[in-house]
């Protein structure tokens, strides 16, 4: 009887892990020894990390979305809709159901079920605000954008961690540059606002940032953490006493595990699933990798996490089912692109044991953020290196 692998998720992290273990296991796939099977609800794949430049009118809504089963090897199994809907993993019983009540067993199941936003942790925080971390509000920013005119803007991080770390120091930093090139960064305050000391958690970047900050004339409020907005005066308050008051407010939302993490008895009181830090494998669980947002590691949730975890969880697995190729580990390596304004960007390597070093903002680095944006389709997302 074949393998069967189960993908449970698809976007960034369920697609390159589903295609790089069809590559893996080429010679199996082809001999029927093995099944790879990608269950999501949507088959809309959505590039989210270009939402934020899509909010500034820096993308257009076609180069952000493409077909999931477009994006997967044609030997690939993808069930969508209803039957692709998970509604309870069950590790004890080696098997995954769906909504449409079908119980899918499987011999190895990779969890890449992301975040959800829970917006509703804080009163007023969504209709008082505008976001660019689903697409529609990121449409509904760029709208908001192209309308203000002058007053304060208030950047809000919610808690952590959240989808994308240094999406919230891009924003700003972008945000300058376009109020700067319409002309009316000089009638408006910028206000950033962290729930941590500082404008980020690892110490070189975030003094890195806070000098650029402190260049571009913008004002840090930190530690800083969201109990309240009010969307009619336009006010939002903080644990730590703080009150401000803004003319447009950008929020990056509270994350959490998906539901069906809590609703199968899994994950933290977050909904982060135990995941070992070097094996990606789920605590407790030999058969069960985790991969992307959907862990509880250390690393940034983002999706070149999920590029390299892919390559140790793919050769793992096809190590399982082939033998003979040896243990990869996973040194928490990430890779994130930081746009600091309209045409130029930084960025930062790091990993659980090398510290990051971003180089001086330049419009190269700019020109690398957008290329791995484009090649994102033809090459990332099928796994092709």
């Amino acid at each position: 009887m074949a393998k069967r692998i189960i993908v449970a998720g698809g976007n960034i992290g369920g697609t390159i892990i589903a295609n790089r273990l069809a590559q893996k296991l080429d010679h199996e796939l082809h001999k029927g020894e093995v099944e790879i099977v990608v269950l999501n609800k949507n088959d809309d794949h959505i590039y989210y990390p270009g939402q934020l430049l899509l909010a500034y009118g820096l993308e257009t809504p076609p180069e952000l979305m493409k077909k999931e089963s477009e994006l997967l090897d044609h030997r690939i199994k993808f069930i969508h809709g209803e039957k692709g809907t998970i509604t309870k993993f069950d590790p004890a019983n080696h098997s995954v159901v769906t909504a449409d009540g079908v119980s899918h067993s499987y011999d190895y199941l990779v969890i890449t079920t992301g975040v959800e936003y829970s917006w509703d942790e804080i009163p007023g925080y969504r209709a008082g605000s505008v976001n660019f971390y689903e697409y529609e509000d990121a449409l509904k920013m760029r709208e908001a954008l192209n309308n203000f005119q002058g007053g304060t803007i208030v950047v809000n991080t919610a808690r952590l961690p959240h989808r994308c770390p240094v999406a919230p120091l891009e924003n700003t930093l972008v945000l300058d540059d376009y109020l700067r090139k319409r002309g009316i960064r000089d009638k408006t305050k910028i206000i950033y606002t962290y729930p941590v000391q500082g404008v980020f958690g690892r110490p070189i970047t975030n003094k890195f940032m806070l000098k650029l900050f402190e260049e571009r004339g913008i004002e840090v409020h930190s530690p800083f953490t969201v109990t309240n907005v009010n969307p009619t005066e336009k006010i939002i308050e903080s644990q730590e006493g703080g009150k401000l008051k803004y003319d447009l407010l950008i929020a990056i939302p509270p994350n959490m595990g998906a539901k069906v993490v809590g609703d199968s008895g899994l994950g933290d009181r977050r909904r982060w699933l135990p995941t070992d830090k070097f094996t990606l494998r789920m605590k407790d669980h030999s058969n069960v990798y985790v991969m992307g947002d959907a862990t509880d590691l250390p690393v940034s949730k983002a999706g070149s996490t999920a590029d390299f975890e892919s390559y140790v969880v793919s050769h793992n697995i096809a190590n399982d089912i082939k033998g003979n190729l040896g243990m990869k580990h996973y040194g928490g390596d990430v890779l994130c692109y930081i746009a600091t304004g309209t045409d130029q960007a930084t960025y930062i390597r790091f990993s659980y044991t090398m510290n990051e070093s971003p180089p001086p903002p330049s419009y190269i680095h700019w020109w690398g953020k957008i290329m791995y944006n484009k090649l994102y389709w033809t090459v990332t997302a099928k796994a092709v290196v």
